[in-house]
């Protein structure tokens, strides 16, 4: 009640500084909510990244509203990541754990979901006018039009045009219609295949696009190319990989993926700012999780978890602002937009709403880490039907179970690899593609800052069992300092920290982190 208390007063504060109490101004805000596809969290120039020209519609988003440095998501895999995102809860809560079947016969033996919310049920019972186009991901998402998903509808996700279209007739729908809007707008870049790269083949387009009937472009595709050509030797190398000539070229082709992400985002923003609507609108940026490598994508380093997270309302956020100490989850993000829209608390959630940090009463805001997991890259509905209850030793009897924890704070990531055990390895499904070009870079290496570059393969496909990297010193997450003595009291308060979560969280791996803790 406070808290609620606090937002209406902030509103009507907010009236009165803009001189009006016409019914319009009074009316619920607008949301917009823009995702990218395995962007990185450093991949923006807001974000610090020096690639000139790479993300100016994004920049100037940030620039007239609050940038975020340090917001997590639950998960380094698409479909449950925006499965969090939706309902504000994790995906042992939901049993939303991977691609495949899900929630696994083996988690419903004692667990439900029945209970879980969606933002966009409960705006759309609401009466707010809800729509998506893009990527999307979660079954508990209703909308008042038909999702806008499929390729030929969207260009794969990469047809800037497609996007601009579409959002300049909801926007126009909402106008007549005279209702507050919810509109989840998701690109497809940069997930891989990245523009020109040369595993974006017609045989690939043929097999995304399927029997779709669609016109291509010059370039023979149904999408253009970005309208930027970075040149390798331009390009920065995330802290994770080392700095070689092959790397930076295969990432110019991932930058040109971002700037055509932030050519469709600003399309976006264009058919907002020409509808009249955008003063009351609340526009939020982030990614689904990191890119689309090895020791990013499907990890829970910061390279494959952190994401900008940008926030833009005229008429209730302060422009300009840069918050770089705050620690935010992506659970945190629907209750925030329930409050912002005057919506009762969400029942089931796993976060809390941020609100106070748009208010600029970050001291109000008490998050300390940011938990997030891995399970599934897939699950085989066969194998899984042969399964009656959760087993210990599930991790050898499924290929594709992987459990994996972590905790990211500001200075450190704490991860714990339950599946690792010195010979157990990630199945093939997971090893990308800079896993796959270390051996050949390892006859000639460059970067001998880096470490053994074979190692490092070794590692990918292993993994340890207890994780520490000071991120301060180590954001690349290279030097793992889990058995360091000198930081026995940080791992035995991660310990417990952990604890914590899986036992608020039902997590079905809680067994096993404690076997594992007792046996150190």
């Amino acid at each position: 009640m406070k808290s609620l208390n606090s937002f209406l007063l902030w509103r009507i504060l907010l009236l009165i500084l803009l001189g009006t109490h016409s019914a319009s101004s009074e009316k619920a805000p607008n949301v917009l909510l823009i995702t990218a596809d395995d962007l990185g969290w450093d991949s923006l120039g807001c974000m610090g990244n020096p690639l000139q020209g790479l993300s100016p519609n994004l920049d100037q988003l940030a620039a007239e509203g609050l940038l975020i440095k340090h917001a997590y998501v639950a998960t380094p895999i698409c479909g449950p990541s925006r499965q969090a995102l939706y309902t504000g809860r994790l995906p042992q809560s939901t049993g939303m754990m991977g691609h495949g079947a899900q929630p696994p016969n083996w988690w419903k033996t004692n667990h439900v979901n029945r209970n879980t919310q969606s933002i966009t049920n409960l705006l759309l019972k609401n009466g707010y006018l809800t729509g998506m186009i893009g990527k999307h991901g979660s079954e508990w998402c209703r909308f008042s039009i038909p999702p806008r998903g499929r390729n030929e509808q969207t260009g794969m996700g990469r047809d800037p045009e497609k996007y601009l279209q579409f959002s300049r007739d909801f926007f126009a729908r909402a106008k007549k219609e005279g209702k507050s809007f919810f509109l989840s707008a998701n690109t497809h870049d940069p997930h891989r295949y990245w523009a020109r790269h040369s595993d974006e083949s017609s045989g690939w387009i043929k097999n995304m696009m399927g029997d779709s009937k669609w016109k291509p472009f010059p370039n023979g595709k149904p999408y253009p190319d970005p309208k930027s050509r970075f040149d390798p030797k331009d390009c920065p190398v995330p802290p994770s990989y080392p700095n070689e000539a092959k790397i930076k070229a295969k990432l110019s082709s991932y930058y040109d993926s971002v700037n055509r992400m932030d050519q469709v985002t600003g399309g976006i923003l264009d058919a907002l700012n020409k509808s009249g609507l955008a003063d009351d609108t609340v526009v939020i940026f982030l990614s689904d999780h990191g890119m689309a490598w090895d020791l990013s994508k499907w990890s829970l380093y910061p390279s494959g978890v952190r994401t900008p997270l940008i926030i833009r309302w005229p008429n209730g956020i302060e422009k300009g602002r840069v918050d770089n100490r705050s620690l935010v989850s992506v659970v945190d993000i629907a209750p925030t937009i329930a409050e912002l829209c005057g919506l009762p608390p969400m029942k089931t959630t796993d976060g809390k709403s941020f609100s106070s940090l748009l208010r600029g009463q970050n001291a109000q805001w008490k998050r300390q880490a940011a938990f997030s997991c891995f399970n599934y890259m897939n699950n085989d509905p066969k194998v899984d039907e042969s399964i009656g209850s959760f087993r210990k030793d599930l991790s050898k009897r499924m290929e594709q179970y992987r459990p994996s924890r972590a905790l990211n704070e500001r200075k450190f990531c704490y991860v714990w690899n339950g599946w690792a055990n010195g010979t157990e390895t990630l199945p093939k499904t997971m090893l990308g593609e800079f896993h796959g070009m270390l051996d050949d870079l390892a006859k000639n290496q460059s970067d001998s800052e880096y470490g053994d570059y074979l190692k490092t393969r070794k590692f990918i496909e292993h993994r340890a069992s207890e994780e520490l990297f000071d991120l301060s010193k180590d954001p690349g997450c290279r030097f793992n300092l889990a058995n360091d003595s000198r930081h026995l009291e940080t791992i035995r308060k991660f310990r417990q920290d952990m604890k914590k979560v899986l036992l608020n969280t039902q997590d079905h791996e809680l067994d096993n982190f404690l076997s594992f803790v007792n046996d150190q």
